[in-house]
C-alpha cells in the first residue's frame, strides 16, 4: 500500500476509534501494537467490517481492529500420583487393612467400571487402584503384597438338625441309663410284690381254714351248752375256741397288714415310674426345636412301656 492510495483501513485510521466499541461474542478488541495477523477484522466508525490487508502491521492509536477469540484448550487432569495397576493379590489399603483382590464376577454390572473387588467385604476398586472415582480414598490400594494365602480348610460347622439329632442321641443314652436303673428297680418291686402276692394268698388259705374250724366249734359249742356247766368237754371246747378265734384274728390282721404293704407297693411304683418320666422329660422343657419335639413324641410311648416294664409284644 502507497501513501497516495486511500482504502477503508485508512478511512477507518484517520476517523479513529472515538466511541466506545464492545467486540461480538466470540472476538476480541486488539490492542494498540499488536500485530496484525490473516484473518483479523477491521471496523470501520459507521459499523462496517472488512478482512485487514496489513498483515504483519501493528496497530495504531486510532485505529480498531478485532481477532476470533481462539478457543482455550481444555485443561487436562493432572496424573494421580501413586496410583497402581490392579492384579489379583492381597493388597495394602491407605489405611492400612490387607485386603484380598480378585477380578469381580462376570455378570456384575458394576464389573465393566469396577473390575476389581474384595468377594469377603463387597469392596469394589477401579483398574488404578482407586475406590472413589475422584479423590484419594481410606480404601485405595497402594501396595501389592503377593498371592492370596490359601486359608487354612475348617471342619464344616454342624447344622441346626444335626445339632439337635446329636442332643437328641445324648439324651436317649441318657434315657437309657435312666431305664436301666428303673428297670432293675422295677424288677426287684416285682420280686417283692410276687413274695408279698404268694404271702396273701397263704394268709387268705389259713383264714379260710381258720374261718371253717370256728364255724365248726361254733357248732360244737351250740351242741356243749346241753351239758352241765362244768363238764370237761365243754370247758375244752371253750379253750379251743378262744385259741382257734386269737388265731384267725392273728391272721386277719397279717392279711390286712400284707395287703396295705401290697397297696403303698404299687402306689410307690405308680409314683416312682411317674417321677421318673417327669425327670426325664425335664430336660426337653423350653426345647425350640420342632423336629427334636416330633421325634420326642414319637419315642415317648416306648419309653414309657419301658420305663414301667411292659413288652412291646404284649400291645397290641
Amino acid at each position: 500500500m502507497t501513501e497516495d492510495t486511500t482504502t477503508s483501513e485508512q478511512l477507518a485510521e484517520i476517523e479513529g476509534q472515538a466511541t466506545e466499541f464492545t467486540p461480538p461474542e466470540g472476538w476480541r478488541l486488539l490492542e494498540v501494537g499488536e500485530t496484525l495477523q490473516e484473518g483479523d477484522v477491521s471496523v470501520r466508525a459507521d459499523g462496517h467490517w472488512c478482512p485487514t490487508e496489513r498483515v504483519g502491521s501493528t496497530v495504531g492509536t486510532k485505529q480498531r481492529y478485532i481477532r476470533p477469540i481462539e478457543p482455550q484448550p481444555e485443561e487436562q487432569p493432572e496424573p494421580q500420583a501413586d496410583t497402581v495397576q490392579v492384579r489379583e493379590g492381597r493388597w495394602r489399603t491407605r489405611n492400612g487393612d490387607i485386603r484380598n483382590v480378585t477380578p469381580t464376577p462376570e455378570g456384575d454390572e458394576r464389573a465393566e467400571r469396577w473390575p476389581w473387588w474384595d468377594a469377603a467385604d463387597r469392596h469394589f476398586w477401579r483398574a488404578n487402584g482407586r475406590y472413589y472415582f475422584d479423590g484419594k480414598g481410606p480404601l485405595d490400594l497402594v501396595a501389592y503384597l503377593g498371592p492370596i494365602e490359601s486359608e487354612p480348610q475348617q471342619e464344616p460347622q454342624p447344622q441346626p438338625a444335626d445339632t439337635a439329632i446329636e442332643e437328641l442321641r445324648s439324651e436317649v443314652s441318657y434315657v437309657q441309663n435312666l431305664l436301666g436303673e428303673s428297670r432293675q428297680r422295677v424288677t426287684h418291686l416285682e420280686e417283692l410284690v410276687t413274695s408279698l402276692q404268694r404271702e396273701v394268698a397263704v394268709a387268705k388259705e389259713e383264714l379260710t381254714i381258720a374261718a371253717a374250724v370256728s364255724h365248726q366249734l361254733q357248732i360244737e359249742l351250740d351242741a356243749a351248752q346241753q351239758v352241765p356247766v362244768d363238764s370237761l368237754d365243754l370247758q375244752q371246747l371253750r379253750l379251743r375256741l378262744a385259741d382257734m378265734t386269737l388265731d384267725r384274728d392273728t391272721c386277719k390282721d397279717a392279711y390286712d397288714r400284707i395287703f396295705a404293704d401290697l397297696c403303698t407297693i404299687k402306689e410307690t411304683t405308680k409314683a416312682e415310674t411317674v417321677e421318673a418320666i417327669v425327670e426325664w422329660l425335664q430336660h426337653f422343657r423350653g426345647c425350640n426345636s420342632p423336629s427334636l419335639a416330633l421325634l420326642l413324641l414319637e419315642a415317648l410311648p416306648h419309653i414309657i412301656r419301658n420305663i414301667v416294664g411292659l413288652n412291646t409284644e404284649d400291645v397290641e
